[in-house]
């Protein structure tokens, strides 16, 4: 048993037993390249999470057989994301892989923030039926509509956009051409916006998370290509939701003038 286990959960329950309960009430239709044949009962295998994950089966394995293990911080939030966990399940997580508690998710910044009010939810909804959300600087998200939850079900568990373009594995299969029409701009932007703000933090943190978790990323990083926040591109995207059907979208960016720093963007569907 891991340390700490005991803390935050029925002693009854191994961490083994926690996590075939958390896989076994997922539908594998929400999942990119799980389901080929239309036909499949709910639940995901061992297999298909280390899958997602980016682990190898063993890896994975050692983790449902609550064997101690140098288990990351990217491999756990990715498996949160994976599995959907609330976050009491993460804390308990956490708890029970390593005996810490995790770290605080990242907030937005709280100037930003306070533009999130009743009129500025009325807009995104408004947006409807495209998804549409707002970012702060550093690409937290801290407001979105339906639309925007339902191409993009791992909102609640990750809320920073550019954590799950490059850290999560189901990211490179939803996004059509990852790396030439997703990666290589978004970290262009993510340079011009640390050249613009050098002393944010939270923009450092991103920034070396970004880099730390993903090798393609830091190759890709050292073309030192710098580029504004795109508005009007269009890309394209194969989500669960669309049944896998690969679609076109428009990005609008857009900019609230009480909020310079804010960024509002509605995915629009092309013809």
């Amino acid at each position: 048993m891991f340390e700490g286990a005991g803390s935050d959960a029925d002693p009854g329950e191994s961490l083994g037993d926690l996590l075939r309960s958390w896989r076994a009430r997922l539908d594998p239709h929400r999942i990119p390249g799980l389901v080929r044949d239309g036909r499949r009962s709910s639940g995901l295998s061992q297999k298909e999470v280390a899958r997602v994950t980016g682990v190898s089966d063993r890896w994975y394995r050692e983790l449902e057989l609550d064997r101690k293990a140098n288990f990351s911080v990217d491999f756990l939030e990715r498996l949160v994301l994976t599995l959907r966990l609330s976050d009491a399940e993460r804390h308990v997580l956490y708890m029970r892989a390593t005996g810490r508690a995790p770290l605080l998710r990242p907030q937005p910044d709280a100037l930003a923030a306070r533009t999130m009010d009743r009129s500025m939810q009325r807009l995104l909804d408004n947006q409807l039926p495209h998804p549409a959300f707002v970012l702060d600087e550093a690409w937290n998200i801290f407001g979105h509509n339906q639309p925007q939850a339902d191409w993009f079900p791992w909102v609640p568990y990750e809320p920073n956009l550019m954590r799950w373009v490059f850290l999560y594995p189901e990211a490179r299969e939803q996004l059509v051409s990852w790396r030439e029409d997703w990666a290589r701009p978004l970290l262009g932007q993510i340079r011009y916006a640390c050249l613009q703000n050098p002393g944010s933090e939270a923009l450092y943190l991103l920034r070396r998370d970004v880099l730390e978790g993903n090798p393609v990323a830091r190759e890709i990083w050292e073309r030192h290509e710098v580029v504004e926040h795109s508005d009007g591109h269009n890309r394209r995207l194969r989500l669960p939701y669309h049944g896998e059907q690969e679609i076109a979208v428009d990005i609008m960016n857009l900019e609230p003038m009480r909020s310079p720093s804010v960024r509002f963007i509605v995915l629009m569907k092309s013809d």
